[in-house]
């Protein structure tokens, strides 16, 4: 990676890629109607959830950690 580029304070950097998986993500930004950086962007923020999910998930079927019901939140909140 090489920075390229300043816009505002946000450092812009280029990445290469082969080809075939430059041309995959172009695609998928486009069906997904957002621009290359928002799809890596949300791409990566779901990459972080899943993990942060996973990591809670096991911390239940240890029993470190209980669900709670949606009933019980609901009521809670008042909803």
């Amino acid at each position: 990676m090489k920075s390229t580029l300043v816009l505002g304070n946000q450092p812009i950097q280029t990445i290469e890629l082969p080809v075939e998986v430059a041309d995959m993500l172009k695609s998928e930004a486009k069906r997904n109607r957002k621009s290359i950086a928002e799809f890596i962007m949300q791409w990566l923020e779901d990459q972080i959830d899943g993990r942060e999910a996973a990591k809670r998930m096991k911390r239940v079927k240890e029993g470190k950690s209980k669900l709670i019901p949606a009933e019980e939140v609901y009521a809670r909140l008042g909803i």
